[in-house]
């Protein structure tokens, strides 16, 4: 009896430990290591018009259960657009930095609404896995409520951790389409491979909410487009090829040859700006996630 005791003792004593020192116990060391908030460019004010295109600056109210907040989001709207595509940025910089790929965008045919994370750019607050969610979430809520624009037109568009944001908002909103570029499977995919010590741990003991995009498939009907950097230092390009081949239903993959991770070098701008043309011309109201 006193054998069984004491293995008893180890055992829970054990247990005890692995909790502690479970990550996703410790948001605030999570956050830290992965977000890399940053205020607005000094002159950023300049891409806010885009060839005929003037941007309207909007602050959106986020609710959260840590009360109210809001967020900066800029608006380009499109004269005859279709579609609007919701664009949740990559980890380092600010919205207005990712400027040239609206511009694409917006010769794709898609007004375009982009806002900055919590901590971001002239975002108050602080970045947390919970609280870029519940950005990406009011920020689509904005484009459903106040710009009145239906769930069949509404494309998100995920940049490297804006692909965990884009895959929240598509189980929480509906969507007809989903833009992948240069995002993981999930962040704790990426960092399992990073820190080998974390592979104890299930993805539900490492962080909350997941951000996990490989989870939306196969329920997520809507167009897919993948793309797919050609030298990528900070997210493995097999994440980008597994999530394509996860994907159902109309899907793309638009590979970037000479670009690093989240950037479009010149050689491949033709490239990716031909890709988003496609990818909206394929876009119907059947192809909405339901």
């Amino acid at each position: 009896m006193v054998k069984l005791y004491l293995i008893a003792t180890v055992v829970v004593f054990a247990l005890i430990l692995y909790l502690t020192f479970a990550p996703r116990f410790h948001p605030e060391f999570v956050n830290r290591v992965a977000f890399y908030p940053g205020p607005e460019e000094a002159g950023a004010e300049q891409y806010l018009k885009i060839g005929a295109v003037q941007a309207e600056r909007v602050m959106i109210p986020v609710s959260t259960r840590f009360g109210d907040r809001q967020i900066s989001a800029a608006f380009f709207e499109k004269p005859g657009a279709k579609f609007v595509t919701l664009y949740s940025h990559g980890n380092a910089g600010s919205m207005l930095g990712r400027w040239p790929k609206v511009a694409c965008l917006l010769d794709a045919g898609s007004s375009v609404l982009m806002y900055d994370y919590a901590g971001y750019g002239k975002s108050p607050g602080q970045a947390s896995m919970e609280a870029v969610a519940a950005d990406g979430i009011a920020a689509y809520d904005y484009l459903a409520k106040i710009k009145h624009f239906k769930s069949d037109q509404i494309v998100l568009y995920g940049e490297s951790i804006g692909g965990g944001v884009s895959s929240e908002i598509a189980r929480a909103r509906d969507s007809c389409g989903l833009i992948l570029d240069c995002t993981f499977l999930s962040p704790a995919a990426w960092a399992k491979k990073r820190i080998g010590p974390l592979n104890i741990y299930p993805d539900a003991l490492l962080m909350h909410p997941s951000l996990n995009v490989q989870s939306l498939f196969p329920s997520y009907k809507g167009a897919v487009l993948v793309i797919k950097p050609g030298h990528d230092d900070v997210i493995p390009t097999s994440h980008s090829d597994t999530l394509y081949a996860a994907a159902t239903g109309t899907k793309q993959l638009l590979d970037l040859p000479t670009s690093p991770h989240g950037w479009v070098q010149q050689a491949d701008m033709p490239l990716y700006a031909a890709g988003l043309k496609e990818f909206y011309r394929s876009l119907t109201p059947a192809a909405m996630n339901k």
